[in-house]
């Protein structure tokens, strides 16, 4: 068959993708996820509020989110473990970045739903009283309204997190309506450059020749050459940056735990 995927250049010498110390720290925070989502769903579940709204979005709205984030992390470090260094197969990066584009929605999802059990607790308008429109609820730097109704500490913190809303929304938004999140299959290091783009003329040659035998054996060759690393990215034109996904899964995972968490805080603060 003939290969229709992009491929990576890789900087030179790299060999194994996370240190030692990394995967230790990828090890334990995947370990506290079901302690964190346990904590999450108990609370929001059992929130009380007196507006019928609220209570939906806390009671069903955040938690389903959730459940479905810890769901895709945990799919994908089944699926393409942290220690994994040869190359997965078309169907495990498949499944892998099927759950990867679920989890970028989520998390998009979760941060959206929190900001509605809000607005609905606080009342969806400013404080001269002008109501503030479906389209500008959230928590992200656009949504300046809603930040606007939150206490002053909770602003303060939901600032610190401005970069992390832009590079969720650059994802979301590239899976959206552009180019939508891809797994390379396999780079190519700098000093196997040549010989991967020698063998890549000789595919075609033989292609060319209808020698398909010659295409698969040649294409195996080039096979070997590749080093898996665990990245995912959207547009190649647009320069995007590839993302350490199982990293970036857990941090996003912690960010949205973060936030639920002090959003519990925020619900139960009397309003001046």
């Amino acid at each position: 068959m003939f290969k229709t995927d992009i491929v990576h250049i890789a900087p030179r010498g790299i060999t194994m993708y996370y240190s030692e110390n990394a995967l230790k720290m990828l090890a334990d925070d995947y370990a506290a996820l079901d302690g964190k989502l346990g904590y999450l769903l108990e609370k929001y579940i059992t929130l009380t509020l007196s507006n019928p709204r609220a209570l939906e979005f806390a009671r069903q709205g955040v938690p389903r989110r959730l459940k479905v984030l810890t769901r895709c992390i945990n799919n994908v470090f089944t699926q393409i473990p942290p220690e994994r260094s040869e190359l997965p197969s078309r169907e495990e990066l498949s499944d892998a970045t099927i759950n990867i584009q679920s989890f970028v929605f989520n998390v998009f999802g979760a941060i959206d739903n929190l900001a509605w059990v809000w607005m609905h607790h606080a009342g969806q308008k400013r404080f001269d009283g002008t109501p503030i429109p479906d389209g500008h609820v959230g928590l992200g730097p656009k949504n300046s309204s809603v930040r606007a109704t939150l206490s002053r500490e909770f602003q303060e913190y939901v600032a610190t997190l401005d970069k992390w809303f832009e590079h969720l929304a650059d994802l979301r938004h590239a899976l959206a309506h552009r180019i939508p999140l891809y797994i390379p299959p396999y780079v190519i290091e700098e000093k196997d450059h040549a010989a991967y783009r020698e063998l890549e003329t000789k595919m075609t040659e033989a292609a060319t020749k209808h020698d398909f035998a010659e295409y698969d054996r040649l294409a195996g060759e080039q096979m070997k050459l590749g080093r898996f690393r665990p990245w995912v990215q959207h547009s190649f034109e647009e320069n995007a940056k590839p993302v350490v996904f199982h990293a970036q899964m857990l941090a996003d995972f912690n960010t949205v735990d973060e936030l639920a968490r002090k959003m519990l805080d925020e619900l139960i603060k009397p309003r001046g």
